[in-house]
């Protein structure tokens, strides 16, 4: 079986220690415009993940730094990882459970 190209974050988790570990990613959202502008991760780049091989370029100055993706439950941004990986990206990082899950906090 090949190994997943990222790695899962649980975002229940990794909400009690955002203040801790917000610098250790670029927080990428992967979300439609509306569920983005309804709340995001503070500081989070928006690029949906229908538009990540057009927009991939936007995050090659990111190439060496670890990316969490973002979505609503988790499973767009587990698309985006695998398309961000054909990219060459390797540091990447999916928020499990995704925003549903997500209890840090929200900026609009």
């Amino acid at each position: 079986m090949e190994k997943k190209p990222y790695t899962d974050v649980k975002a229940v988790e990794i909400s009690e220690r955002y203040e801790n570990e917000k610098a250790n990613y670029v927080w990428v959202d992967v979300r439609t415009e509306e569920e983005y502008e309804a709340g995001h991760v503070p500081g989070s780049i928006h690029i949906p993940f229908d538009e990540l091989d057009d927009r991939g370029v936007e995050l090659e100055r990111f190439r060496e730094q670890a990316l969490m993706l973002v979505c609503r439950s988790g499973r767009r941004s587990v698309v985006a990882a695998h398309t961000l990986h054909g990219q060459g990206f390797s540091r990447l990082y999916n928020l499990k459970g995704g925003m549903l899950e997500w209890s840090g906090p929200v900026e609009k």
